[in-house]
């Protein structure tokens, strides 16, 4: 790969690579307020990921977004948390050829307007007049200022809160391993539009990647951990196998275990270099999720024996070790509520932390944080706030753009 390639926008490529997960189709109704590819709904079709995904910055890092005089009344289908009070909502119109973007400094009290950072895909306008198949432009939340878009392959990047767009290809900055002031991105389940691990100086917002990769197969989930060391799983589809990879180094080297041909790696949370948890869908309609355990920086790996099930979307490591997990209570909808899992004894037994509001937006973790959205008048209409964790003990609420 050269220097000034960014080899995951080769759309005919994965295309014919990727084929979508059996779970795809119980995201995707569970996730109901996003818009993004198909690609991206094996992630969750999940909206703050996601769902897209990112790593968490303590407050703003960098320039003064504008707040609006006057909020829109348009919605957001794409949330991302992106620090303790700082996120990122994203709407996506137009046929999927227009995304939107707001964000929030001081837990969702004030807002940027929609219109002060604005992405509008030519190639996403253009198929659509003309009826050429194509997706909608899909986005990722880099971080509190750095946003990618993908307009039909074509990789678009802003570092400056949404409102100005540069070429992906030529901004995003190619190295042999990241800064150590770079932050890895984190994304779940799916990390379209990236291909390949990304990393953000939260400083100027400067975007860099990896000229390396640990696997033939796409970037499909990546988790920074506390100490600084990055897990990551690739994977194609539902019969190609998964590979999981670990890096102590800013992506330098890497560790690598081979899942097998007939197992399926949704998503891997490292606590750090050594000990991490692989969440594995399961084998036949009927079973369950498998979570795995490394202690040795993914040399080996055991089954903990987790009973977790199977609508299992989003996993993470809270502030004090535990495992959070997004689950639904089961039931059908509208009275199907979303659900926070807890495990404080090594991935063995989950217990159920809360239920609360819908199974709605976005991927509804980050590394330390996980949330439940919800209406303040408790129906299941478009949900107006979030309640965070840290720990499935103490909650905080953040609103929503109204």
């Amino acid at each position: 790969m050269s220097g000034r390639e960014f080899s995951g926008f080769d759309v005919n490529a994965l295309t014919e690579a990727v084929s979508p997960p059996p779970l795809d189709a119980l995201r995707s109704t569970a996730r109901s307020r996003r818009h993004r590819s198909v690609a991206m709904v094996a992630a969750a079709l999940v909206a703050l990921a996601g769902l897209a995904v990112v790593p968490l910055v303590a407050g703003a890092d960098g320039a003064d977004p504008v707040v609006p005089a006057q909020p829109s009344p348009v919605h957001g289908d794409d949330f991302t948390l992106t620090g303790p009070e700082s996120g990122v909502d994203v709407d996506v119109s137009e046929d999927g050829c227009v995304a939107r973007f707001a964000y929030t400094g001081d837990r969702g009290r004030t807002w940027s307007d929609w219109d002060a950072a604005r992405f509008q895909g030519s190639r996403c306008l253009a198929s659509s007049r003309t009826a050429t198949p194509s997706g909608p432009v899909e986005v990722a939340v880099l971080s509190d200022r750095s946003y990618l878009v993908s307009d039909v392959g074509l990789p678009r990047l802003s570092t400056d809160y949404g409102r100005t767009w540069r070429d992906g290809n030529s901004a995003i900055v190619p190295v042999p391993r990241f800064p150590e002031t770079a932050r890895p991105v984190f994304c779940g389940f799916g990390c379209e539009p990236l291909s390949e691990p990304l990393a953000v100086d939260p400083s100027n917002g400067t975007v860099y990647r990896l000229t390396t990769a640990p696997s033939w197969r796409p970037l499909y989930s990546l988790y920074p951990a506390a100490d600084g060391a990055i897990w990551a799983v690739y994977r194609m589809g539902s019969t190609s196998g998964s590979t999981v990879a670990r890096s102590a180094d800013g992506g330098a080297t890497w560790t690598t275990w081979d899942a097998g041909e007939d197992a399926n790696v949704l998503a891997v949370v490292g606590l750090d270099d050594r000990e991490a948890y692989a969440l594995e869908e399961p084998r036949t309609t009927s079973g369950g999720m498998r979570l795995l355990r490394t202690t040795d920086g993914a040399k080996t790996w055991t089954d903990t024996g987790a009973d977790l099930p199977q609508r299992t979307w989003d996993l993470t490591v809270g502030s004090d070790g535990s495992l959070l997990a997004i689950t639904t209570n089961g039931g059908t909808e509208p009275n199907q509520l979303a659900r926070l899992l807890v495990s404080r004894d090594d991935g063995r037994r989950f217990t159920v932390a809360r239920d609360y509001g819908q199974v709605v937006g976005s991927i509804s973790v980050t590394p330390g944080y996980a949330w439940l959205f919800g209406r303040e008048d408790g129906s299941t209409g478009e949900p107006d706030h979030l309640i965070v964790t840290t720990d499935a003990t103490t909650w905080t609420r953040f609103a929503l753009k109204p």
